[in-house]
């Protein structure tokens, strides 16, 4: 594998157009491009050994499974690139503690940062393994295990709980109450946003010229796990989107490319796993949504993204809301083409069946829920609490006790997310419809001003807020603060969607004019922003030819290390949802629409 801090040391280069799908690939598209989404696709299914990102699934039932990591990284990336960064230092003694037997660093910068690299080597974002399953299904024309390796993942969360590593956020005491509500059983609780099959993890450094760097006091005697440079999983965060995204959308959809498009079937089984997981977390989700229709963030007695804080019991994340949104239309449409056409349900499925169709109704439309609490469901908050000046604020605190209004908006930092993901769930049509003519184009112009990045007046895609040095400048020309591939994408699918609705205006319509040009602009985003999202192929970004060799070829998360405003850093990294979301790009899958359809 070649050095990973290579890649975060060149520019990236304009060099080629990814256009076309994996679907589309016979006599459609250059050899060179074939090679290089095929390539790309390699690093999905391929084991971390062997350049991809899966890994040995742990002891027990898994033996056996692959399981997806979210990135690939080695010691290099981390002591001669991030350490080296002014301010960052990698020495760091952990202390282990013999009352919940964790090995861990102090928190300081330098306990942080081995924090950050302990959790990129070894953990698996949930939402980034509900992008890997879709995409790992599209190419299950090639790949005829595709979905016996993706439904890994769903019996992963199924279980709750693995080796000595906790998958599944069940309330004790104070901590994951769920608006109130106590969730005992593992399979109805949320899914931590980040897992790992181990207690203990190693730090990349370990085994590595730089493992002197990491050194460790008071350790067990007698207890050979326990050694310097392996530390304790830290992040123990249940999150409304990752858990929409992981045991919904992700799954439904990869269900749906198996028995739907691939099997010919009309519908998915109900006793699919992917379908009992969604089932039986869905209670959960309806009992995290507030008297205004949002849901929130994360039950009470979750720690915050930094630091030691927890989070407010009353945040809401718009984007989460967003994807869902998008969850429960997919999930309402499985469910309705079972109760259609599969005659051998029981009465009592049945029954269960539209129990939970009622409750995606409440959560979408409002209504009394099963607690019988009132909410005005989630297209109103969308409509009348999330949107302002023409774009979706990135959060707030809902229904907060005593305080002047029902809705707190958070103004800053701006998402790029929240608006590209806000136009492809709801569907431009439907914003349209909601605040006139135009007003999901004139979103994504908005977003474009103060959150894209390009080069001179080219547009390449864009980064994740209003702070990180990107927009367009009183010039017109484009700054380059940092460029995303996941997010671009996302805008990629966004400016579809818009394309989408806007040329199915017929000409006599009043606003067919107008939309001829919003169409011309928006064709010009899409073919600028593909290219674009190139420049973070991993061959393109160092500067290096690609070979067509077997060798996989991911796309990495970010253009530079940089700290993203909302609690994480982005990295030049090898990522699995980068990877991922390209793939569903090139195939034309839009993730937020049931069977890859746009909204």
């Amino acid at each position: 594998m070649q050095a990973l801090r290579a890649l975060a040391a060149h520019a990236p280069v304009v060099l080629g157009l990814l256009s076309l799908g994996l679907s589309a690939l016979a006599g459609e598209v250059v050899q060179d491009e074939r090679a290089a989404l095929e390539a790309s696709y390699r690093f999905l299914v391929s084991a971390r050994s062997s350049g991809g990102v899966l890994r040995a699934g742990p002891a027990g039932p898994l033996k056996n499974t692959s399981l997806p990591l979210s990135y690939l990284d080695d010691a290099g990336y981390w002591s001669e690139y991030v350490c080296a960064l002014p301010g960052n230092a990698c020495a760091v003694t952990d202390v282990y503690n013999a009352a919940d037997y964790s090995l861990s660093p102090p928190p300081t910068a330098a306990g942080a940062l081995q924090i950050e690299r302990v959790d990129v080597h070894n953990g698996s974002n949930i939402y980034d393994a509900a992008t890997w399953q879709i995409a790992v299904m599209l190419g299950a024309i090639a790949n005829h295990d595709a979905y016996a390796l993706v439904s890994g993942e769903n019996r992963l969360l199924s279980q709750g709980y693995t080796g000595k590593s906790e998958l599944r956020a069940t309330t004790r005491g104070a901590v994951f109450v769920y608006n109130g509500q106590n969730i005992a059983e593992p399979r109805s609780a949320f899914a931590y946003r980040m897992v790992s099959t181990s207690w203990l993890n190693a730090d990349p450094l370990l085994g590595s010229a730089q493992a002197a760097l990491v050194t460790a006091k008071a350790l067990p005697a007698g207890n050979a796990d326990y050694k310097p440079g392996m530390v304790s999983w830290s992040d123990w965060k249940p999150v409304t989107g990752e858990t929409a995204w992981a045991l919904l959308l992700g799954p439904l959809q990869a269900a749906f490319l198996h028995y739907q498009r691939d099997g010919h079937q009309d519908h998915v089984p109900h006793a699919e796993l992917a379908v009992q997981n969604a089932l039986a977390v869905l209670p959960t989700i309806a009992a995290m949504q507030s008297a205004i229709g949002a849901v929130y963030y994360a039950p009470a007695g979750t720690l915050a993204n930094q630091g030691s804080t927890m989070v407010d019991p009353h945040e809401v994340s718009v984007e989460n809301n967003l994807s869902l949104y998008a969850s429960l239309r997919i999930l309402q449409q499985t469910l309705q083409a079972q109760l259609a056409h599969e005659p051998a349900l029981s009465a009592a499925d049945r029954a269960s069946l539209q129990g939970a169709l009622a409750s995606v109704d409440t959560l979408v439309n409002g209504g009394r829920n099963a607690r019988g609490l009132q909410t005005r469901g989630l297209l109103s908050f969308f409509r009348t609490s999330a949107w302002l000046n023409g774009e979706f604020v990135q959060g707030g605190r809902a229904d907060v006790p005593a305080a002047p209004s029902a809705w707190l908006p958070t103004l800053e930092p701006r998402a790029i997310d929240v608006n590209t993901w806000g136009i492809a769930a709801l569907g431009a049509q439907r914003l349209d419809e909601w605040f006139g003519f135009g007003a999901a184009y004139s979103n994504w112009q908005s977003v474009k001003h103060w959150g894209a990045y390009g080069v001179a007046n080219t547009l390449w895609g864009v980064g994740y807020s209003d702070q990180d040095g990107n927009g367009i400048a009183a010039d017109g020309s484009y700054r380059q603060g940092v460029l995303s591939a996941e997010w671009t994408a996302g805008a990629i699918t966004a400016v579809r969607n818009m394309i989408h609705h806007y040329q199915a205006l017929p000409p006599a319509a009043p606003d067919y004019a107008p939309a001829q040009q919003m169409l011309q602009s928006l064709r010009q985003d899409e073919s600028a922003m593909l290219e674009g999202m190139q420049t973070l192929r991993a061959d393109r970004h160092a500067g290096a030819a690609f070979a067509g060799t077997s060798t996989p070829l991911p796309y990495l998360y970010a253009s530079r290390r940089y700290f993203i405003p909302f609690g994480w850093y982005a990295n030049p990294l090898p990522s699995t949802c980068a990877t991922a979301w390209a793939l569903m790009v090139a195939d034309r899958y839009d993730p937020f629409g049931y069977g890859g359809e746009p909204n």
